[in-house]
């Protein structure tokens, strides 16, 4: 299709090994800070009556669809079509009752008592029981998953049945973030089926895929990467709207959405150029959902490697070399902004002005000579006073070689060196990088874990806190006392001005110490034809889904718990 720009990354149709995208991260941390939601729904305004439908979109099975065998974030959102949570979240940002119909959080955070529904049925029938839920927080608690198993319990130290339908969950520490990402994301799994296995994850038959939520699997093919699933009618909410939902490998997703092979492109549309949209936003026949600054390039510095690189002078001559307004005009347009030192993007509502370290050479220059790396009189590669000279090498995704070969280019004026690493995307790029084998790395935020850069702010500790476990998306060997003493405050910081003072010194640590430089923000899209299903929305934060929600599929409505009406 030629009016499609050929650098358009569809990173939901990539490969199963390409590890992608939203959810929490499976340390700790992640959606929007909350304390009680209760009570009934809310609907938007609801279309004209139509029949039930069916959605056959683009995607692949990112692992198996069970809690404990899928893969990431598009691997989560296959799996929470058929498990539940307590809480669950719509357009609106707000986390909905659920399997929970209300729920009480103690004045200090420290504790949250849940009211199950009445009348959840397993999808064999069985009642869903507090005796469930109690089960399902001890049982993760006994294992060992992968990072990749993106909503596990953190923060809770433990969970008691307070009554017949009340459960009672401790945490270990106040967490603001504990309703978005553990009752909002960890799905409840029903005793009777996993009761005894000792490795949930190597458990792959069809069979145990029982849950209480609103859709069955109807087939899975490892092999083709296919899932199809078909709709609960017994789902306690009621019978889906969306009557059957299918996941099919596509090339290209905008030439098959205009062939008609689907209804929608997968969520994950980035670094689409102005005019490769064009054709969908002059024909009423599309629809475009859009979820600015949803995606990041960060460039990361192997601090923890020491030499060069563990000097600021040197990162923050890097950051005047590398001109990032150009490079997000050069590869977005007009679909992204300039990255920001800070790493929140300039529409995060906790976002504050930092120093940019706007592009200049001749400051760059001024930082490295000021850092002991002179230039010959010839030009070429700096050197230290020993003669070692300024020279790196740059891991990165062969996806993204324009935005490496930018990089460099601003590099080498100043007389860095840089050598290219490029590795296919997946695997040999986030595993070189979470073993700290590079000098820089360029990737995708938020790759295979961790709330996006639009998410809720404490993905600020996630990255740069030394004290928290290292992941994929970890600062390679940062470590700021302050930074870290403010990153646990911030979490269990109840009152919200006060937690906005210390998310705003801990970006201007950040901007400060430049552990990593987010290179520009992209724009998410996801087409769809308006004559199939028109209320397409990405949730607020990218968590604990992206497009892809159940909520949507289950009431064909942005918000609220109410199905939309059917003839």
């Amino acid at each position: 299709m030629d009016s499609i720009d050929r650098r358009t990354i569809i990173k939901a149709g990539a490969a199963a090994g390409t590890l992608l995208w939203l959810g929490c991260s499976s340390d700790d941390g992640g959606g929007g800070a909350r304390t009680t939601i209760a009570g009934g729904s809310t609907t938007s305004t609801a279309p004209t009556p139509t029949e039930r439908i069916s959605l056959r979109l683009p995607g692949r099975a990112f692992g198996f669809p069970s809690p404990f065998a899928y893969m990431a974030g598009l691997g989560y959102y296959q799996m929470s079509f058929v498990y539940d949570t307590l809480l669950w979240k719509d357009a609106s940002g707000e986390l909905l009752p659920w399997l929970a119909e209300s729920f009480e959080a103690a004045t200090d955070g420290s504790s949250y008592t849940f009211t199950l529904r009445e009348g959840v049925l397993w999808h064999d029938g069985t009642p869903l029981t507090v005796d469930d839920v109690v089960f399902t927080f001890d049982y993760y608690k006994s294992l060992t998953l992968s990072f990749l198993v993106i909503a596990q319990p953190v923060f809770v130290a433990s969970v008691t049945a307070t009554g017949p339908s009340t459960v009672k969950i401790t945490l270990d520490r106040p967490a603001v973030t504990f309703p978005d990402v553990v009752a909002g994301a960890l799905p409840i799994v029903p005793r009777h089926i996993w009761d005894g296995v000792a490795d949930p994850g190597a458990s792959q038959e069809l069979s145990v895929l029982v849950g209480s939520g609103p859709y069955v699997v109807d087939s899975y093919s490892e092999a083709e990467g296919t899932l199809a699933y078909t709709a609960n009618d017994e789902y306690f909410l009621g019978a889906p709207f969306v009557e059957r939902i299918e996941l099919v490998p596509v090339g290209d997703e905008l030439t098959a959405l205009l062939a008609g092979e689907t209804a929608a492109t997968g969520p994950t549309l980035v670094n689409v150029r102005p005019e490769a949209l064009a054709p969908f936003r002059d024909d009423d026949t599309y629809g475009i959902a859009e979820q600015p600054a949803g995606y990041t390039f960060p460039l990361y510095w192997n601090i923890g490697r020491g030499g060069a690189l563990a000097d600021v002078r040197v990162r923050r001559a890097c950051a005047h070399a590398i001109d990032r307004a150009d490079i997000a005009e050069r590869l977005v347009g007009e679909n992204g902004v300039p990255g920001n030192p800070g790493f929140l993007p300039p529409s995060h509502p906790a976002h504050v002005e930092v120093d940019q370290y706007g592009f200049s050479t001749e400051r760059a220059g001024a930082l490295l000579d000021e850092a002991g790396y002179t230039q010959p009189a010839s030009g070429g590669v700096r050197q230290s006073s020993d003669g070692t000279p300024l020279r790196f090498e740059l891991l990165f995704p062969t996806t993204e070689t324009p935005l490496a070969e930018l990089v460099i280019a601003g590099l080498s004026a100043v007389g860095i060196d840089v050598s290219l690493r490029p590795v296919e995307l997946g695997p040999p790029l986030f595993g070189a990088k979470l073993s700290g084998d590079y000098d820089l790395a360029l990737t995708l935020y938020p790759g295979p874990g961790g709330v996006p850069p639009d998410g809720d702010a404490d993905t600020l500790r996630q990255i740069f806190s030394s004290r928290v476990a290292p992941g994929t998306a970890s600062a390679g060997g940062y470590e700021n006392a302050e930074f870290d003493r403010l990153a646990d405050q911030q979490l269990v910081a109840q009152d919200e001005s006060e937690r906005a003072e210390l998310l705003a010194r801990m970006q201007e640590i950040l901007a400060e110490d430049l552990p990593v430089l987010a290179l520009y923000y992209a724009d998410l899209r996801q087409v769809y034809r308006r004559d199939v299903f028109d209320q397409w929305y990405y949730t607020p934060g990218g968590f604990p889904v992206s497009t892809y929600n159940k909520q949507l599929f289950v009431t064909g409505l942005q918000t609220g718990t109410d199905i939309r009406p059917t003839r």
